[in-house]
């Protein structure tokens, strides 16, 4: 009997639990490991060597009469081994290596059964791996690309492309293994021919061949930002999608849909929960910090939040402002609208018409107070207290700094703008040929508008004592850099300067001054703490206005390009253009003014206030840790586990061949 190595196996959070909706037998496939105890979180079973050890656990309420496994056509019978458990062995010295089907079927008593289909891979199959950059990231233009093909025997990596594409062009190099080339992994270190541009967005697909008559899966990594200004200090980095942050924490979403907290001072992170992936096509899952924890808007039409370890569905429904540890929310069809308290969680309904076909919107005040609007009314409504205006057209989403409340109005041609002060003065702020809420901002007094020119939209500021100046003349629209759960409270600082986007650019607007070019309009610009910053992808920078200088991206391209060069075996190539007709278009991104109503999925049906697929009140981490999360597409911890499988087999075959 040849020795078997089983290289990477099921752990005890990631087992599969299935069962026919008809049956009484229930199997759940669990140990798959040997006695290297690798264990990512994924379903594909690796074997290397001749032998197949296979261990699951079954039970079922008539009892189990016998569990057995198929593969490629030989049918084993696993023996009870106690405690629920089966074990049998397969020799798979006749079958060739890759990817295999492989069927457990457990029998109760009765004769019902339950079935699991898993994929065996006799030998990990190899990996294609950008290592840097990775999703998310922020680069410069020319920073280098570290591409790898990853293999163990009997395969070898023969060749490796890479194609990076932006909305602009694309570019493609390859590698071929000769005899120089030294044994093992394959690597391919390139640099754009020509260094892409500020705010261009490059997704990276990397393919293969190894031979053997198996296939290898292209690998795509997107987006991947270019980002340049000087401007712009690099803060820090989170593990994922930067989704809030603020002075102690960041929240963010990773690729295998994530949820976790950044401890600022300290860098630990703290895993909350995972989420089911964001259906394609709808607007990304989004959130914000609370003083307790956290609050999440799925794509899937969920609200979740986290507070003192506890992950909690809310509701089925759409969140619309989040302010301390309160929030609004409203059901998916907008006709009810609620007010939700974190700390005791209860909903106040705010709103209520069956019959109304009208969005809901709304804002939070730090102290609490809530405004609303819908185009059923031509009226600001400020909860318990009064009405505010009163205009022909649709009301688009209230804002409110605490101080003074604004609104706009919007006919089907123009949107009117109108400000109302803590004395009750309605001030008229002007018309602008946008129609949605995104044209406002309000923050210490302040208030930013947008007015049109008779040609486009020019930005204007008005100031707590009541001047007004126009900060921008472009001759193209200029529009605010906003984010949901946002809208209307990033763009102005303590003194009353702008924020705002022009041409792909962002400028800060000051009384009496050209305005200030920042960076590219990539990510999302807020005033914080004294200064502006701009999440972009992973990553937290601080803008260094006015002639500052950030020591940024040339010198953290130089740091990479010097990592990479003690990497051993890494040689470096150029790649060459390519006809942009022979590729399918790349991702690209364009910044426009967030709707004021996010177009979330209607996958799900609006449903009851409580309730959760995952169960409710579950403790943190339930279904995810540091290393992965139960469900995840994978990403950086399946990896990780993949190359400690494959670092395993390197070296188990060495102390054999000894």
């Amino acid at each position: 009997m040849h020795s078997a190595r089983l290289l990477i196996g099921l752990g005890v959070t990631s087992l599969l639990c299935l069962s026919a909706a008809t049956a009484r037998a229930e199997v759940t496939l669990g140990d798959l490991r040997a006695s290297n105890g690798v264990s990512p979180p994924r379903t594909d079973l690796f074997v290397d060597g001749d032998t197949l050890v296979l261990s699951a656990s079954a039970s079922s309420r008539e009892g189990v009469l016998r569990v057995e496994a198929e593969l490629e056509g030989a049918t084993v019978e696993l023996a009870a081994v106690g405690g629920g458990s089966y074990q049998g062995t397969f020799d798979i010295s006749d079958v060739a290596p890759g990817r295999h089907d492989l069927t457990i079927r457990a029998y109760d008593r009765l004769g019902d059964a339950s079935t699991v289909e898993r994929t065996l891979h006799k030998h990990p199959p190899p990996i294609l791996w950008l290592s840097s950059p990775r999703s998310q990231r922020v680069i410069a233009g020319n920073t280098p690309l570290d591409a790898r093909c990853i293999a163990t025997e009997p395969y070898e990596c023969r060749v490796l492309c890479m194609n990076v594409r932006s909305a602009t062009r694309s570019e493609t190099v390859c590698r071929t293994r000769d005899a120089s080339t030294r044994p093992g992994t394959l690597y391919l270190l390139a640099r754009p021919s020509r260094a892409f541009a500020a705010g261009e967005v490059l997704t990276v697909t990397l393919t293969g061949d190894v031979g053997v008559g198996t296939e290898i899966q292209p690998s795509v990594v997107s987006p991947i930002y270019v980002e340049t200004s000087p401007k712009l200090v690099a803060v820090q980095a989170a593990p994922g999608v930067i989704l809030d942050f603020d002075a102690t924490r960041i929240l963010f979403i990773h690729e295998g849909y994530q949820i976790g907290i950044v401890d600022r001072a300290t860098r630990e992170v703290a895993w909350i929960s995972a989420m089911l992936p964001d259906p394609a096509g709808s607007v990304p899952s989004y959130g914000a910090l609370t003083p307790s924890g956290a609050v999440i808007q799925s794509a899937t039409g969920r609200i979740f939040v986290w507070r003192d370890g506890v992950w909690r569905k809310i509701a089925h429904g759409r969140l619309d402002a989040v302010n301390g540890d309160r929030l609004v929310w409203t059901m998916n069809n907008d006709r009810w609208g609620y007010v939700h308290s974190i700390p005791e969680g209860t909903n106040s309904s705010i709103w209520n018409r069956p019959d109304s076909s009208s969005p809901f919107q709304a804002d939070l005040s730090a102290s609490g107070d809530v405004y609303w609007g819908t185009y059923d009314e031509p009226w600001i409504r400020h909860l318990g207290v009064r009405r505010l205006g009163s205009h022909p057209g649709n009301l688009q989403r209230p804002i409110t700094d605490g101080t003074n409340v604004a609104g706009r109005w919007w006919d089907g041609d123009t949107s009117s703008s109108y400000l109302y002060t803590a004395e009750g003065e309605e001030v008229f702020l002007g018309d602008s040929i946008s129609g949605n809420s995104a044209g406002l901002l309000l923050h210490a007094g302040y208030a930013g508008f947008l007015k049109s020119d008779g040609a486009v939209n020019q930005v204007w500021l008005r100031t707590p004592d009541g001047e007004q100046h126009q900060l921008s003349s472009f001759a193209t629209s200029s529009l605010f850099d906003q984010q949901r759960l946002r809208v209307g409270h990033d763009g102005i600082s303590d003194d009353g300067e702008v924020l705002f986007l022009n041409g792909g650019k962002r400028y800060i607007g000051r009384p009496g001054a050209e305005p200030e070019e920042i960076s590219s309009d990539l990510g999302h610009g807020r005033w914080f703490d004294g200064s502006f910053h701009v999440t972009l992808g992973d990553t937290l920078f601080r803008v260094a206005s006015k002639g500052g200088a950030a020591a940024g991206f040339a010198a953290r391209s130089e740091a990479l390009r010097d990592d990479l060069a003690e990497v051993d075996g890494l040689q470096r190539f150029v790649s060459m253009p390519m006809d942009l007709e022979a590729e399918a278009p790349a991702l690209a991104l364009h910044h426009l003014e967030p709707d004021a109503l996010p177009s979330l999925s209607d996958e799900e049906p609006s449903a009851d206030l409580a309730g959760d697929e995952l169960g409710e009140d579950l403790p943190a981490g339930v279904g995810c840790s540091a290393a992965g999360a139960a469900g995840s597409r994978g990403g950086a911890a399946a990896f990780a586990a993949a190359l400690a499988g494959l670092a395993l087999a390197r070296r188990g075959r060495r102390r054999s061949a000894g």
